[in-house]
């Protein structure tokens, strides 16, 4: 693939995942997180359940150990990741929570370190250091934490962090199917036990899925979940890996930013939600080791 095309992929990504908030912000706003999550998750199985089909000879290999790793990336990063992201929404302002899933290759390679006794450098606990410092700064700015506004903050910062942790594990988890089941048959499981677990969730919490609500009523919600699921989800994830076989990892977190920065512009242009100066000079700190960190992993 052309280099000047992949990169372009990757930056679109970021920029098609920052249009959720058009919808996602004022969604939840009627619709609990719960029921949001296990409709996109829905549609999004519904989206890969031909791969299941087509793949189904790959059922017949999956070990206890690669059973416990789909529901690593099923549960963990695909719908604890999703449901702890939406629900920081209500606490902290969702560019917050966005600037804050740059934590994640931090996460990511400290578990990789870890589990698969991946090399890292001496220089990676400085940088990570600089990172998790700048997260708080993101998350509280001048707010002093233990105030009533400092308590909000931390519980939407602990929601956008989990979230981070989420999804940084599941790339480990996945990492590793991947040495066995190829990508598609992988993001297939990922959303079909994700869907389980979420429509499980849903029921036991609410109920129902608020079936009139989502597909009929005043203002059916289904056409802009359908959107996060399907635009901002799982197109923008087919972009972003498409491009990133061809970009060093590097550039691809500088071209990552697209997300954080039309994140910021949305909320503050769309939503009157601005980020204060220290928010945003901490966002640029984390964004610095982040790239550092990056580096020095293609070192290795």
């Amino acid at each position: 693939m052309n280099p000047r095309l992949a990169a372009l992929l990757v930056a679109l990504c970021g920029i098609l995942r920052s249009t959720d908030l058009y919808f996602r912000n004022p969604v939840i706003k009627t619709l609990p997180v719960i029921i949001l999550i296990a409709w996109e998750h829905l549609i999004n199985a519904g989206i890969t359940l031909p791969v299941l089909l087509l793949k189904r000879r790959y059922f017949a290999k999956i070990s206890l150990r690669d059973l416990m790793l789909f529901l690593g990336v099923g549960v963990g990063a695909s719908a604890g990741g999703v449901l702890c992201f939406t629900q920081a929404f209500h606490y902290i302002n969702p560019a917050l929570a966005v600037l804050l899933q740059k934590l994640q290759p931090v996460m990511t390679i400290t578990l990789g370190a870890l589990l698969l006794r991946e090399k890292i450098s001496r220089h990676f606990v400085g940088w990570a250091l600089i990172a998790i410092i700048s997260s708080y700064f993101v998350s509280f700015g001048l707010t002093n934490p233990f105030s009533g506004e400092g308590k909000e903050l931390a519980r939407g910062a602990a929601f956008a962090v989990a979230a981070a942790f989420f999804w940084g594990s599941g790339t480990i988890w996945g990492k590793m199917l991947l040495q066995r089941y190829d990508q598609s048959f992988v993001l297939a499981g990922r959303f079909f036990i994700g869907a389980v677990f979420t429509v499980g969730l849903a029921l036991f919490s609410h109920k129902s899925l608020l079936i009139d609500s989502v597909l009929s009523g005043p203002q059916p919600l289904i056409g802009r979940i359908a959107y996060m699921a399907v635009i901002s989800g799982v197109l923008a994830t087919s972009f972003f890996y498409a491009g990133l076989k061809w970009v060093r990892a590097s550039l691809a977190s500088i071209l990552e930013l697209f997300f954080p920065v039309s994140s910021v512009i949305i909320m503050w242009l769309s939503f009157n939600r601005p980020v204060s100066g220290v928010q945003l000079a901490a966002g640029l700190a984390m964004f610095a080791a982040v790239y550092k960190i990056n580096q020095l992993t293609e070192k290795f």
